[in-house]
């Protein structure tokens, strides 16, 4: 589509345009619409969302410093789960932090939960934020949101200490922080990282998910020395999205300490990351066959689909990219122990220190932004077939619109050519003769898609209301855990008669299985119905009430009218107008929202007593039974709203039509009283909307 062509002929053609002020403004229509669609597209739609998950200590802060700060320490790493934050990193004009709190109700939340006697990570997480916030309220209390603007790098790493670092005067306080700066290599992406635990407020749990449901390509990272833990698979089933994620890519992280550990029992090397790259992926293999299982028995294929690229991890380790690329003075403390003790065992074990060119093989991190690189590519590529289609919806928009107003032009001119005062005068008596014919019978078909609509709404509505068993069924699942034991043993001599009958305790530990639930699990679940439930009775109701269907039928309808001429009605004198009536009616659309429904469940992270599983099962039933109750009040407000409009429409029909053939009516007649200058200048008109 010509932007500039079409503003151009909008602008210039202004006094052309004016006796055909709703043609016009129709065309504006089309071309704002379209531009909208094109900054959208521009601004929003072009960005990569990138989600990194892990535990906490998995190195994401580390990942995310050298993949795109060269290493600088911005985005400080969480010592503790407490300190752990959501953290957005955007392009932006400067360097700026958003801080969003904790509301005053989520932090009661939080106070609640601590005051708990509980010793589960939630509770311990929960008191750590009370106890660390206490002298800081002051400063917090009140404020939903802050944003600070800072010169350089150095200067939004000094907010970024107080207000997400492990030390921050007012971490404790904060939910969420979406950090901006103005690097071009930001430029198209946005990266979330996620707290790696089980939150102790549930509205952060969600807007962890809502963010991650963002995301078109995942990084998951997971230690190399507690590879995919019963932690990862637990952050997995809770954070991961059943929709929206495109790609998910595991990085086995921290590798450099699996070398270091598997170091001294190899001879090199490469014999050394061969067996550590086996013995991995077959962890990783086993992991993704257990998550796809249950993703299958929840009936998610998409989403066991995307768990099958948990089998090819990557392996990096940030720590061996620093030692290939900063200078010494660079590496902190952590970074000097590492390297050393690593080439001690290199030189003891293999008889030579790890090279420059062995360290950036051990990093790995040409495969980690090769990832970045594909996932820009079939973005791309997505990108490109979206914008492909509105190019082509709007030069169908536009071709009608063509279309319909050569006719109105052709039909001008055919007027003009045609026509004087005293035989206008006759065929506006001839067609206030038919304006009521005309208008029953669009009123008729208008009316019969009413009813249609109404019927097949509540049909729909049923039809959900069956599938609602579905989304009730909680599966449990199979944890493990730690379980001291112990026995007695004898502890005597036979040669010792004084020790006879002594014994001693032997403690011993073992490994046994357990079943729970997650609450989580259930709200996913009632969210999911909601969502669904409203979409399909969104997209059924408006497909109903399809404009290209329903101004098709009106068109018919009005052929049995314009068929038979007469000498004081020429249809075809009016045709033009009478479908620019129909083509410009404003069609209404089904609208529904909904509240959450899955509030009534709290996050209680494992649940394992049996009488609470009933309660979580009751409640998850309870929400479901509020999603359809939601639904059919609000689908009953919609479907009224829509049928008001349509009978609006219904009622206004006549007047529509009468005034836009008195206004074309009333517009020959003065362009009569110069009849050829009209025509000419009505073709030069014809011509250039010809050429558009």
């Amino acid at each position: 589509m010509n932007i500039t062509a079409i503003s151009s002929f909008l602008n210039n053609q202004q006094e052309s345009l004016r006796p055909f002020a709703s043609n016009a403004s129709a065309l504006q229509e089309i071309l704002s619409d379209y531009q909208t669609k094109l900054h959208r597209w521009q601004q929003e739609e072009q960005t990569l969302n990138i989600g990194i998950m892990g535990q906490v200590k998995a190195g994401k802060s580390s990942f995310l410093n050298a993949l795109l700060f060269d290493g600088v320490p911005i985005l400080p790493e969480a010592a503790t789960p407490k300190t752990a934050n959501l953290t957005k990193v955007i392009y932006g004009g400067q360097y700026s932090l958003e801080v969003e709190y904790y509301s005053q109700e989520e932090w009661q939340a939080i106070a609640q939960l601590a005051a708990q006697s509980g010793d589960s990570d939630r509770e311990k997480v929960a008191r750590e934020l009370v106890a660390m916030a206490r002298q800081h309220d002051e400063h917090v209390n009140g404020k939903d949101k802050e944003t600070f603007f800072a010169d350089d790098l150095q200067g939004l790493q000094g907010l970024l200490n107080q207000y997400t670092g492990n030390d921050g005067d007012y971490t404790a306080r904060v939910k969420s922080t979406v950090l901006t700066l103005p690097d071009e290599k930001l430029r198209g992406f946005a990266v979330v990282d996620t707290p790696g635990m089980n939150d102790p407020v549930q509205s952060r749990s969600q807007k962890t998910r809502d963010y991650m449901a963002e995301s078109d390509v995942v990084f998951f990272l997971s230690r190399c020395s507690q590879f995919f833990d019963e932690s990862d698979v637990q952050l997995l089933f809770q954070q991961l999205p059943a929709k929206g994620v495109k790609r998910l890519v595991v990085v086995a992280g921290q590798f450099d300490s699996a070398i270091q550990d598997d170091g001294y029992d190899r001879d090199s090397l490469t014999e050394t990351t061969t067996n550590l790259h086996k013995r991995l992926r077959g962890v990783a293999g086993d992991k993704m066959a257990e998550l796809r299982r249950h993703q299958q028995e929840k009936d998610n294929p998409r989403l066991a689909a995307i768990l099958t690229q948990l089998a090819d991890p990557i392996f990096a380790s940030t720590f061996a990219y620093g030692f290939a690329h900063w200078p010494e003075e660079k590496w902190g403390t952590s970074m000097r122990h590492t390297y050393g003790q690593i080439q001690d065992m290199a030189e003891e074990c293999w008889g030579e220190p790890i090279t420059q060119p062995e360290w950036l093989q051990i990093a790995n991190f040409d495969a980690l932004i090769g990832q970045y690189q594909q996932a820009r590519k079939d973005r791309e590529a997505l990108l490109l077939a979206q914008r492909e289609g509105v190019e082509r919806e709007t030069a169908e928009q536009l071709q009608q619109w063509r279309t319909g107003f050569t006719q109105t032009i052709q039909q001008r001119i055919h007027l003009l050519s045609s026509q004087d005062l005293q035989s206008l005068e006759k065929q506006q008596a001839g067609f206030k003769k038919r304006i009521s014919s005309i208008a029953n019978e669009l009123e008729n078909i208008i009316d019969d898609v009413r009813l249609h609509a109404s019927r097949e709404s509540q049909k729909m509505l049923n039809t959900l209301s069956s599938e609602r068993q579905e989304y009730s069924r909680q599966h449990t699942r199979t944890g493990s855990r730690t379980v001291r034991q112990s026995y007695e043993e004898s502890d005597s001599t036979w040669y010792k008669p004084w020790t006879w009958g002594d014994t001693r305790t032997v403690y011993y530990t073992s490994t046994e299985n357990y079943e729970y639930m997650l609450a989580t699990d259930a709200i996913e679940q009632v969210r999911e119905y909601g969502n669904r439930c409203a979409a399909s009775l969104r997209d059924h109701v408006n497909q109903l009430l399809d404009p290209l269907t329903l101004r098709s039928n009106l068109r018919k309808a009005l052929l049995p009218h314009l068929d038979t001429a007469s000498d004081d009605f020429d249809p075809a004198l009016f045709k033009s107008t009478l479908n620019g009536v129909i083509d410009n009616l404003k069609l209404p659309e089904l609208d529904l929202t909904l509240g959450d429904a899955a509030a009534v469940i709290p996050d209680s992270g494992e649940i394992k007593q049996r009488d609470e599983m009933d309660r979580l099962r009751k409640m998850q039933e309870q929400a479901l039974a509020n999603v359809l109750e939601q639904l059919r009040s609000n689908l009953a407000r919609g479907v009224d709203n829509v049928l008001s409009q349509m009978a609006q429409l219904q009622s206004s029909l006549e007047d529509k039509l009468t005034s836009s053939i008195q206004a074309e009516l009333d517009a020959v007649r003065m362009a009569l009283a110069n009849k050829e200058q009209e025509k000419q200048a009505y073709q030069q008109l014809l011509a250039q909307v010809t050429a558009l």
